[in-house]
């Protein structure tokens, strides 16, 4: 008997997602009974519930990948079929039931999104593979401290210098920033501990050296040949925000880096906390 639920969600959505929505639940319900089957009914209960949020944030997703075409629109279709696909969409709905963080389910949702529109061998699919398992076993504090790694070292913007201003040396600096601000503001009042390190280190999604330490004011560069020009990092750093990056960064982040898994993790907790979609496009290119 298909769930009540599920039949909602498919029905607001239609076409090819809301089959797939319906079968996915289908499957899913077998998946959760199985693995909660020594557990109370109230809290297979709430497994269910938890998981029923995620499948909404799955939808909706899912239903943008069929609005780009017939192509993508059977790839729906057939990911099913498929062992790989089928695996991790297993793992997502596990890892959804054990958390009622509405964050975590989106981010998790992003995750099975995304590989529906990726090649199997791509590095973004392999590191979500591990990423589906691990999110359950991370604080949302070490979920964001996986994500001011990220904007740190990795998330840049996607066009520089943007088309849309003057290519002036003193505009291109107000630009970037106004851009650090938005990208960091978030982090100022963030608290780091020792053993959050440890426990990240532990799930492999950063390592972890105290002896270690690197400059921010090297990371922290925007730079362009056409036309010459760079941004005076110094003057970001000596802002109010800039200060407390800067000293957050020097108690103890300055010594860690994120691991391939926690850049994605990183990544996709950044763009669910400022409301963005950070392209993977060169994510492991040489």
């Amino acid at each position: 008997m298909v769930d009540p639920a599920s039949i909602a969600i498919g029905a607001a959505i239609g076409g090819a997602t809301g089959a797939f929505t319906k079968e996915v639940w289908n499957l899913g319900k077998n998946w959760l009974h199985s693995f909660f089957k020594d557990h109370r009914p109230k809290a297979i209960e709430k497994a269910e519930q938890n998981s029923l949020d995620f499948l909404a944030q799955l939808a909706t997703r899912v239903k943008a990948l069929e609005e780009q075409g017939e192509q993508q629109k059977k790839v729906i279709e057939d990911s099913l079929n498929q062992p790989d696909f089928s695996i991790l969409l297993q793992k997502a709905i596990l890892s959804s039931a054990q958390t009622e963080d509405k964050g975590k389910h989106e981010i998790l949702a992003r995750l099975v999104a995304d590989r529906l529109a990726q090649d199997t061998e791509s590095l973004l699919v392999l590191c979500s593979k591990q990423a589906v398992d691990v999110i359950p076993m991370l604080n949302n504090r070490q979920m964001k401290i996986l994500a001011f790694l990220a904007a740190i070292f990795y998330i840049r913007p996607r066009l520089f210098p943007p088309p849309n201003i003057p290519n002036h040396s003193t505009v291109l600096n107000i630009w970037c920033l106004q851009w650090l601000e938005k990208t960091l503001a978030i982090y100022q009042d963030l608290v780091v501990h020792r053993l959050d390190y440890l426990h990240l280190e532990s799930l492999s999604c950063i390592k972890w050296d105290p002896i270690l330490s690197r400059d921010l004011a090297k990371i922290l560069k925007f730079e362009s040949e056409t036309p010459k020009f760079k941004f005076d990092v110094k003057a970001f750093l000596e802002t109010p925000l800039g200060s407390k990056i800067k000293q957050l960064w020097n108690a103890g982040l300055k010594s860690a880096l994120a691991t391939t898994v926690g850049q994605v993790i990183g990544v996709y907790t950044s763009d669910y906390l400022l409301g963005a979609e950070t392209s993977f496009e060169k994510f492991g290119a040489p």
